[in-house]
């Protein structure tokens, strides 16, 4: 379920989430950014993307090999700082997409007025069978295959979600 714009169409905000904010809810919220510039510039205005660590210091930088992921894939995470979880983000986002169970059962536990809005990134607007649903793995200290397979995995659901909300006209 999509929840509308509320008042004052206020612009949906997504907070894309991991554990510490520096590999991959860093990658995807500048790889969200760049997929709406690159393929729904109409969408920017209605959307903002967020990006929070369930258990991140604040003002760390993504990491150097995600860094370097980024620019081979056309964008750049020179301004990222992470940022954890606080009440005032909670409140903000129209959707938390988490990428591993563990992190959504701590949000939750810490946060409950985020019941409701907290997904694992693979269940978000899913109509496939549940037992489908994934966790996106951390690549962090992992080969070059691995963050192979975290790209792989976060494009086709970048991919998938902006086109249930576009499909579901929030963008």
């Amino acid at each position: 379920m999509v929840f509308g714009m509320g008042l004052f169409n206020k612009k949906f905000t997504i907070v894309v989430a991991c554990k510490a904010n520096i590999t991959r809810s860093a990658y995807l919220h500048g790889y969200m950014e760049h997929y709406l510039k690159e393929h729904m510039p109409y969408a920017r205005k209605k959307m903002r993307i967020l990006s929070a660590g369930v258990r991140a210091r604040s003002g760390g930088s993504a990491s150097s090999v995600v860094k370097h992921v980024a620019r081979t894939n056309g964008f750049h995470l020179r301004s990222h700082h992470s940022d954890p979880f606080t009440k005032k983000l909670i409140k903000t986002a129209n959707v938390i997409l988490l990428m591993e169970q563990w992190q959504k059962d701590e949000l939750l536990e810490r946060f409950p007025q985020a019941d409701g809005k907290t997904y694992l990134m693979m269940e978000y607007l899913w109509d496939g069978e549940a037992d489908e649903v994934r966790d996106i793995p951390d690549p962090t200290g992992q080969d070059l295959r691995d963050y192979e397979e975290f790209m792989d995995a976060a494009h086709a659901e970048v991919d998938r979600i902006f086109r249930e909300l576009g499909r579901e006209g929030v963008i």
